[in-house]
């Protein structure tokens, strides 16, 4: 297939899907721990896959899979290899900060951190842009593209704009997810924190109500009564029995549910992982680019293009960073999976594509879109934090640090 022309956007194409297997990074066998959820507990499912029915773990969540491609994109952006669209929000106050991009903020563009900051003087919630941002629909997505291209790909929502929970959705356009194939739940046993200074637990410590605290004395008499808070553990001094937190479970063995427990967080071991990519281009071509009243099909196209690279980018990208997606959670590629071209009859053609070959189709799609007249800001704009987040911020300082 032709890459550099614009058939992936304009032909007969329902998407394109990326199905690539990953390995523990320690080898077959080894654990992989999941992202915990509410109770402590991992997210297990049955799949049919290849016509069987797996158990599965989920090990990194749609939403999280996408802050991992904006991670990417943005680090190529910063370091001047592509250029993407974006605003940034500079805290100087705060060098622990640094600044906040639009590929880093929960809900993108509009996000609460950009709609309290402010931009030539005024809320940026009431400067002309953000109107303007915040008017974008699918039959005009222009400023989008223009100042936000990767809020179309990965989708946004204006929930806290003047239209409250009407302002206007962007579905995902870009979606992948990566779950662990073939599970089994993992052990642990629990353990000791050592404590290097031979600190014993028979000593007894003051707390205060600022947290602060002083050695008290020492336990002596084997009952010896201690009030409730004076252990040294409570100030992490000493050594600490490490527990377990369990689950209850029904198993079928032997054709029977038999209910025991388990270890909530014991980590997994799975046949493979696997990292589902899809870019729905029947959901690109919903989205219109028009410039002013001159509205082409030349120009929808130019830019649904450069979304569909950018997407391409993200996923190639992404897989030659490494996936570190969190403690004792590092995959690598088993193989490099092609891109399948699913056409809109079912059938599927294939190509491969590796992170040169997609910076060079996404640097070719965005020439082509500046070409078309399509409005393009390859500098990032930057805005300053309204006082009011500042004090919040200088607030929320206080408050970490125990104060009033």
């Amino acid at each position: 297939m032709d890459l550099r022309s614009l058939e992936l956007v304009k032909g007969p194409y329902a998407a394109l899907r990326i199905n690539q297997r990953l390995l523990p990074a320690g080898g077959p066998g080894s654990k992989l721990f999941p992202p915990t959820f509410e109770g402590g507990v991992y997210c297990f499912e049955q799949r049919r896959i290849d016509g069987e029915t797996k158990h599965c773990v989920l090990l990194h969540s749609v939403a999280a899979c996408a802050n991992l491609h904006e991670e990417v994109l943005l680090d190529l952006a910063e370091r001047g290899e592509i250029e993407l669209p974006r605003m940034l929000v500079d805290f100087d106050a705060f060098p622990e900060i640094g600044h906040v991009s639009t590929l880093e903020a929960s809900h993108r563009v509009f996000d609460a951190v950009f709609r309290d900051s402010e931009l030539e003087g005024q809320p940026f919630s009431k400067h002309p842009l953000y109107k303007e941002l915040s008017r974008s629909n699918a039959h005009n997505a222009t400023a989008l593209f223009a100042h936000s291209p990767h809020a179309l790909l990965f989708g946004c929502w204006d929930s806290t704009g003047s239209a409250g929970g009407l302002g206007n959705k962007f579905a995902r356009r870009l979606v992948s997810e990566i779950i662990g194939v073939g599970v089994e739940r993992g052990e642990t046993r629990g353990g000791v924190k050592q404590d290097q200074l031979g600190i014993s637990r028979n000593v007894e410590i003051e707390i205060d109500k600022n947290g602060d605290w002083k050695p008290k004395g020492v336990l002596t008499g084997e009952k010896a009564e201690r009030a409730k808070g004076t252990r040294p553990a409570e100030v992490n001094h000493g050594s600490i029995l490490v527990g377990v937190d369990v689950e209850c479970v029904d198993e079928e063995i032997g054709g029977q549910y038999v209910r025991r427990r388990v270890p909530l967080r014991g980590g997994v071991t799975c046949d493979y992982a696997l990292q589902t990519s899809v870019i729905s281009l029947a959901g690109l071509r919903r989205l219109r680019f028009p410039i002013g009243a001159n509205a082409t099909p030349e120009q929808d196209d130019a830019a649904r293009a450069v979304l569909c690279a950018m997407g391409l980018l993200a996923v190639a990208a992404s897989r030659e960073r490494g996936y570190a997606l969190r403690s004792r959670c590092d995959l690598v590629p088993d193989g490099i999976a092609p891109v399948e071209v699913v056409h809109c009859d079912g059938s599927v053609q294939s190509f491969s594509l590796d992170g040169a070959g997609a910076i060079a189709l996404y640097r070719e799609a965005v020439e082509a879109a500046k070409k078309a007249g399509l409005p393009w800001r390859a500098e990032p704009l930057r805005l300053k934090p309204q006082a009011k987040l500042v004090k919040l911020i200088e607030l929320s300082r206080v408050a970490a640090q125990g104060g009033e």
